[in-house]
């Protein structure tokens, strides 16, 4: 062995002095032995982060009230406005940075500062008004009720609606119709019954009805008559059979069971699916053309409704809604189908439908054309949906889906959909029913203003004024409740802005800010970083759909992790703002007599590990020192996740919204646990790649729990 060697070896056997002193050195600088000297400093933070994001939860109705949302309705979902967001982030980085770089910082100073008071009135001023507003409404109850003879048979739109009744007269039976809109159900006698004679029709023939604007065509197999929707009068009357011993009626030459009456021609439709047009001409009537249905539209026992608009027929049965361009001529011999052009198959049963004025029209109801309008249809498995009908405009489709519907969720079955105008603004809404419940969803946002609780049967609601009170008459297969509307049964509705509490939260907000500027104490600086932060959270929160957030949340962590790692501009940035002592960050000091105006902590002088290279170091290293430390949090730290939390309160199913967002919250506390591992030994981190993975993660394992792989669903677009 050579001498080399020896030394070599010799310099490898450490004294046991250097031993233990390694291994006490091993025992106080482990992660847990660190993390539990610093524990004051990361419960703070972690209070903080909690007490940030429930304030931003407690502050949300005010902004989901007014409807606040920074991209519109339909910008939660549009990909384009996050990116806008990201490019935001990027050039207020580089800007502040450019400004330190050259020496401008009390223009960062001031500048901030100053957006920062307005930011901080989005969460003083909404809290004022939330310890103030009372947002519980008063239930709506029935205070009257009535029977009526006969049974429904359809609405009349916003109108009223008609009862049908079988009477018997001698030895034969007649059909009584009645017609009831808002003068009639307060006095309870209908505005105009007709009556007719039914023979040879039996008394299990079913009546059907089809509805124009100003008339109604009804149809028993043996008759077809037209009346007046108005009056009442009978206008026209047709047998539909050489059965019906009259010769004061023309005859219609073969089944009518459903049959349509205009001014020029008689339009009949039979149960094995023919349609046929007879032109009025002379006393006799004679087919000039011929149709084939859809053989999916059985008119015979699943019929919901036909109405008329325009020169186009909406025939809705339980399994498929069309509309039918009426034509006076076939194009060859043979029978044609008949032209579609609208065509909606039902993977479920069609409930309902109604064909009126659209709520997303710029134009008052008064000012419609007839050109446009909105057909919606309801069904049993809780869609609803609507097409815009754009008559006026050959250059686009003639019917549009609504994609601004966004009705998902709210009934798992719907049992009646109607165009309505409760307030007789002039401009409709929508009244959705289903067994239980009736909701009127106002304007173009489609807010839930009112909820009317429903009796079993339940067939339709009416809106009716009388003097300067609203009423709604629930009408039931036998019955009619009604009820009246007061102001306070309604929820709140636009922004809610009161002089007292908006005076109050300005004040608050100059006031903390000119006591951040003249007493910059971490206290201080916490209590606006707090306030900041919950409206920064909440605005952006109720702007962008989960999924949405996921995406931002992802783009944000990655630009993080570079900034941190790569290019240590966030390190600069960090350090620029604890210079100026901007509340931009959390502080949660580790001892009492902690001052963040005297901190001078850089962020970019933190270092990895410290390199011990004799037992003098490591006696220097573990003799205890009493430093007046603090861990800081940068603001984004806590809104990232925040905004995934309230996001998801803001638009998932409210059955299981909350418990998913609380998912979400524990997940970042987790990420945030991962992070101060990192953080104990000194090192400065990235901490949206562990706290936005984090709330991602626990709002995936929560939205499997309690919505199933639905909340794999993003509901976004570009």
């Amino acid at each position: 062995m050579s001498e080399g060697t020896t030394q070599v070896a010799e310099d490898k056997i450490a004294s046991a002095e250097f031993l233990e002193m390694e291994r006490e050195l091993t025992s106080e600088t482990s992660v847990i032995a660190l993390m539990k000297e610093q524990m004051t400093s990361m419960l703070g933070m972690v209070a903080m982060f909690v007490i940030t994001i429930a304030l931003s939860l407690f502050i949300r109705p005010w902004y989901d009230v007014a409807e606040l949302h920074a991209f519109g309705e339909s910008g939660a979902t549009q990909v384009r406005f996050v990116l806008l967001q990201l490019v935001m982030i990027f050039i207020f980085t580089a800007f502040v940075i450019m400004l330190a770089r050259y020496k401008k910082e009390w223009l960062i100073k001031y500048g901030i500062m100053g957006v920062l008071t307005i930011a901080l009135m989005y969460t003083t001023v909404p809290l004022m008004h939330m310890l103030v507003i009372d947002f519980d409404v008063e239930e709506f109850e029935y205070q009257d009720s009535f029977s009526y003879e006969g049974d429904y048979i359809t609405d009349m739109g916003m109108d009223g609606f008609i009862t049908h009744e079988l009477v018997l007269n001698d030895t034969n039976w007649s059909d009584s119709i009645s017609f009831w809109n808002g003068d009639g159900l307060i006095s309870q006698t209908p505005n105009w019954t007709h009556v007719s004679n039914r023979a040879p029709a039996d008394d299990n023939a079913k009546l059907k009805v089809v509805k124009t604007e100003s008339t109604l065509t009804f149809s028993n197999t043996q008759w077809t008559w037209l009346i007046d929707s108005e009056t009442g009068e009978e206008l026209e009357r047709y047998r539909c059979s050489d059965d019906v011993e009259s010769e004061t009626y023309p005859v219609i030459p073969d089944d009518c069971n459903v049959a349509l009456i205009l001014d020029d021609g008689i339009y009949t439709f039979s149960f094995g699916g023919d349609m046929k047009y007879y032109p009025k001409v002379g006393n006799e009537l004679t087919m000039q053309a011929e149709w084939g249905l859809p053989p999916y539209l059985d008119l015979r026992e699943e019929l919901v409704e036909i109405i008329l608009f325009d020169d186009r027929l909406a025939m809705t049965t339980e399994k498929a809604s069309i509309v039918v361009i009426l034509e006076e001529t076939r194009q060859n011999l043979q029978i044609e189908p008949v032209s579609l052009e609208f065509e909606y198959i039902s993977s479920s049963t069609i409930t309902s439908v109604d064909f009126g004025h659209s709520p997303w029209s710029e134009d008052n109801i008064s000012e419609n054309d007839g050109m446009n309008g909105f057909l919606i249809i309801g069904e049993t498995n809780g869609n609803v949906t609507g097409w815009e009908w754009n008559g006026g405009n050959s250059d686009t489709e003639q019917f549009e889906l609504q994609e601004k519907m966004n009705l998902d969720g709210l009934a798992d079955n719907v049992t009646q959909v109607q165009i309505t105008d409760l307030d007789e603004s002039g401009y409709t809404d929508l009244l959705i029913s289903s067994p239980d419940e009736a909701y009127w969803l106002h304007t173009k946002l489609l807010k839930n203003r009112i909820t009317f609780d429903l009796e079993s049967g339940y067939e339709l609601g009416v809106f009716v004024q009388n003097d300067s009170t609203y009423y709604l008459y629930s009408v039931s297969s036998d019955s009619v409740d009604s009820g009246i509307i007061e102001d306070d049964m309604f929820s709140l509705d636009g922004l809610q802005l009161y002089d007292t509490p908006f005076l109050i939260g300005v004040l608050l907000g100059l006031l903390l800010m000119v006591l951040l500027y003249f007493h910059s104490e971490w206290y201080v600086v916490n209590t606006v970083g707090i306030l900041v932060g919950a409206g920064v959270i909440v605005m952006l929160g109720v702007a962008f759909v989960p999924g949405l957030i996921i995406i931002f949340m992802i783009l944000a962590a990655i630009y993080d992790a570079w900034a941190v790692y790569r290019s240590k501009h966030m390190l600069e940035l960090a350090d620029t703002m604890i210079g100026l002592q901007l509340p931009i960050l959390l502080v949660a000091p580790q001892d009492k007599g902690y001052s963040f105006k005297d901190e001078n902590t850089k962020m970019s002088d933190k270092r990895d590990v410290v390199e011990i290279n004799s037992p003098q170091q490591i006696s220097k290293q573990v003799k205890p020192k009493k430093n007046k430390e603090a861990l800081f949090m940068g603001l984004g730290d806590i809104i990232f996740p925040g905004m995934l939390v309230l996001s998801a309160v803001q638009w998932l199913d409210s059955d299981y919204s909350l418990p998913v967002a609380m998912f979400a919250l524990v997940g970042s506390l987790l990420g945030y646990l991962a992070l101060m591992t990192y953080v104990a030994r000194g090192k400065a981190q990235a901490g949206l790649p562990l706290l936005n993975g984090g709330a991602i993660l626990g709002y995936l394992v929560g939205g499997l729990l309690f919505a199933g792989t639905e909340i794999f669903n993003l509901g976004i677009s570009l």
